[in-house]
């Protein structure tokens, strides 16, 4: 969540209709964090783990950075 935060904050927190209503561990998303992450998750950035799970508090793998990372600059081509 803190990644997604930061990408949101960079992209000039936009506003977003996204949802986190699919993801089991969606109650867990710190409210300092929640208009971040339905952002990251409308716009692809973030699909989520294994078991529908988002894991807004564990620790993100070098791969997972580096695919939220790609996403986000695809997602901000134009």
């Amino acid at each position: 969540e803190q990644l997604a935060v930061m990408l949101y904050r960079y992209a000039g927190s936009p506003a977003t209709e996204g949802s986190l209503t699919g993801f089991a561990d969606a109650s867990f998303v710190s409210a300092w964090a929640q208009d971040a992450m339905e952002w990251a998750v409308a716009e692809g950035i973030l699909t989520g783990k294994n078991g529908s799970a988002l894991d807004p508090q564990g620790t993100a793998s070098r791969a997972e950075v580096a695919t939220m990372l790609m996403r986000f600059t695809k997602s901000t081509e134009n």
